[in-house]
Parts: structure tokens; sequence; C-alpha cells
């Protein structure tokens, strides 16, 4: 019988089935264009984002394929993981407006994400019109349901208008 820590970080079956079922023509990731009042500072949403990571491990994982594909894949500890290959500052032509971001969007949501790394990717929108800011979320199905979700923006959107002050953490891959 395989050790309990390994069948923790096997995919279940519906799980899984996003990633069979995924093809370039038909990606099977899940997003989101959310637009704030007030630019988004990049490198301080990218330092902030990566002292938070281990709060959801997940996001440091990627999947591996099970030898002779027996059972379903697993996740593992990225030991290349660096935050750069999932956060990404893009710019719209300013003053960009809905149609532009929109149109940015519907890019960015096209294709597949890279298998070889985390399934997941925030990208910061500057250049928009009325000083306001954008991310836009690209993550894997196999990554969340509602309630993954809902961990990601626990992590990510601060409840008090003060934010507490976190300090990355090692990251020891397994």
């Amino acid at each position: 019988m395989l050790p309990d820590s390994n069948l923790r970080r096997r995919l279940t079956g519906m799980d899984a089935l996003f990633l069979y079922a995924e093809r370039e023509e038909q990606p099977m990731h899940v997003g989101a264009t959310c637009i704030f009042e007030g630019r988004i500072p990049f490198l301080q949403f990218m330092r902030s984002l990566e002292a938070r990571l281990h709060l959801i491990p997940r996001y440091r994982q990627r999947v591996v394929p099970s030898p002779l594909g027996i059972g379903h894949p697993t996740w593992e500890d990225d030991p290349d993981f660096d935050i750069k290959n999932h956060v990404f500052r893009v710019k719209v032509k300013a003053p960009g407006s809905e149609k532009e971001l929109r149109q940015l969007s519907g890019k960015i949501f096209t294709g597949t994400l890279d298998r070889n790394k985390p399934l997941w990717e925030i990208y910061v929108v500057e250049g928009l019109e009325g000083k306001l800011g954008s991310l836009i979320f690209k993550v894997h199905h196999c990554m969340v349901d509602g309630v993954a979700g809902i961990g990601l923006a626990f992590i990510l959107f601060d409840m008090t208008p003060v934010p507490p002050k976190l300090r990355k953490k090692p990251f020891n891959p397994e």
C-alpha cells in the first residue's frame, strides 16, 4: 500500500479528468479579470504574494504523471519554483479602456498553461484609464474549486486597511 502522504498528493479522479480532457483548443483553466481603484505596484504585489505562498502550498507544486500512467498524477514540489514565472507585468496602451482590458484578457485566457511548472499565472495590468489597476488570474481547473478559489482570494486580498507585514519564508521542496 502507498504511504498516506502519497495518497494525499495524488490528484482526485475529477481533477485528473480536467488534465486528461485538456487540448490546446480546449483549455481547462479558470480565470478572472478584476478591476481596482488605484494602480497596483507590481514589485510590491509580487513580494507580498511571495510572502504568502506558504499558506497555499499547492501553488508551488507541479503535476507529475505517474510512472507508466498507471495511476493519476501527483502534486510534487517544484524544485525550480520562481514566482517570476507566474506573475507578469503587462501594459495596455494608455489610457486603456475596458475594451482593451477585455481584449487583453481574451489573449491571456487563450491557450493552455505550461505543465512544466505550477499551473497558475497572474498578470498585473498597467495603463488603464482613471488610475485603475487590474489583475488577471489564470489557474488550471485541477487546482481550484470553489473552496480553493476562496483560499487564493484570502491570501491575495487583505480584510483590513493595514495589511500585516509578512516575510517570505524559505521554500525547501521535498
